[in-house]
């Protein structure tokens, strides 16, 4: 594991490319866009002491926004350490699931 604790709020380069290493793309369901120009996520907040030892971020691209500003939610599958995402509620839907994958007309 690649632990910096919270000496960084930044990724340090080592961190970026295992993040790229694990995640590919951008992690993001459905989203196959390349990290150029990505950003690595806190799992948990950084002002909320994230990034502690064992919550890397995840590779997300302009999806990040996505995260911030939306109530979508992020976690590591704690069986994996892949990254999940929990989509919002929607009225007169079944409630959501964590997903990984996800057709992109959804």
């Amino acid at each position: 594991m690649l632990d910096v604790g919270r000496t960084s709020r930044l990724v340090t380069p080592a961190i970026w490319r295992a993040l790229v290493c694990r995640d590919r793309h951008c992690a993001f369901p459905g989203c196959t866009r390349p990290p150029v120009m990505g950003h690595a996520h806190h799992i948990v907040h950084w002002a909320d002491h994230g990034d502690q030892p064992g919550q890397p971020g995840a590779a997300l691209r302009h999806h990040h926004r996505t995260i911030h500003h939306t109530p979508w939610q992020v976690r590591l599958n704690p069986t994996d350490g892949r990254p999940e995402f929990l989509p919002p509620e929607r009225p007169g839907a079944p409630p959501p699931t964590w997903i990984r994958s996800r057709s992109r007309r959804e």
